[in-house]
């Protein structure tokens, strides 16, 4: 589906991550937007926002959005506050399996009026007990090693396939496998597909479906760095954790927050 100006609004629903900690920049990501019950929220890695096996602890999360669809060079930031009197702002997984996944509630009331974007909903989302081809094509769409398109401000767009069988979590594990060439800061980036086979409210629609996020590298523990080149695999966490985070968590950001309504 084409937004205002010929622009995918696969672009529009991905974001470029910048944390703080104290005013200082650490590292950099990527996001995508998500609509649930009128909140607003940033998703991406469990890992942007908290780290602890490496002390990684961001205070805020910064975005560069645009500001004017018709004119892309055009934009605004936006700060999102991980803490408010000391309570995280963002939802993960409470019970079952860990995921490297989280959920970041944007609680500005300016921030759809400020700013241009779009939202995936759980409508978008594509269960893992759907019929899936082997070796399904999908793209993966973010900001490697946080290039991208400077002058526009739009992510990259990779393409993968689907390697493990997306239908069974791979070792048990809430995640499937992609076979992509992949880099840092792509981490929280959509997985998508396009399936025009598939209906959505009785009509064929040729739109994105979001399948994961992507979040790390896959290696072996017995690879021989001198001899075996890394094997190019990738974890995609199933974005079907997304409505299920958000649902164990009644009161997200319970600092306290706003409705915001907006329409994908």
């Amino acid at each position: 589906m084409m937004d205002t100006n010929g622009i995918d609004k696969a672009f529009l629903r991905v974001a470029k991550i910048q944390s703080f900690a104290n005013g200082l920049p650490l590292t950099n990501a990527t996001g995508f937007f998500y609509l649930q019950d009128d909140f607003l929220y940033l998703v991406t890695c469990r890992h942007v926002v908290i780290n602890e096996v490496i002390d990684h602890c961001p205070d805020r999360l910064q975005l560069s959005l645009h500001s004017d669809v018709s004119d892309l060079r055009q934009r605004a930031e936006l700060s999102i506050p991980l803490y408010v009197d000391g309570i995280p702002q963002w939802c993960q997984l409470s019970h079952g399996h860990s995921a490297d996944v989280a959920a970041v509630l944007i609680n500005d009331p300016q921030a759809l009026s400020n700013h241009v974007l779009a939202t995936f909903c759980c409508d978008d989302i594509l269960n893992k007990d759907a019929g899936i081809p082997l070796g399904q094509n999908v793209l993966i769409v973010g900001f490697p090693l946080g290039f991208h398109d400077t002058l526009h401000n739009l992510p990259i767009v990779r393409s993968a396939t689907i390697a493990s069988s997306f239908a069974q979590p791979f070792k048990g594990e809430p995640y499937f496998l992609t076979d992509a060439r992949l880099h840092r800061g792509m981490s929280g980036s959509p997985v998508i597909a396009s399936l025009p086979g598939r209906q959505k409210h009785g009509e064929q629609m040729g739109r994105w479906w979001l399948l994961g996020i992507h979040s790390s590298a896959l290696d072996v523990s017995d690879r021989d760095p001198g001899q075996d080149e890394r094997l190019g695999l990738n974890t995609a966490y199933y974005a079907s954790l997304i409505p299920e985070i958000l649902r164990s968590h009644s009161q997200p950001g319970v600092g306290g927050h706003g409705t915001i309504g907006f329409n994908n």
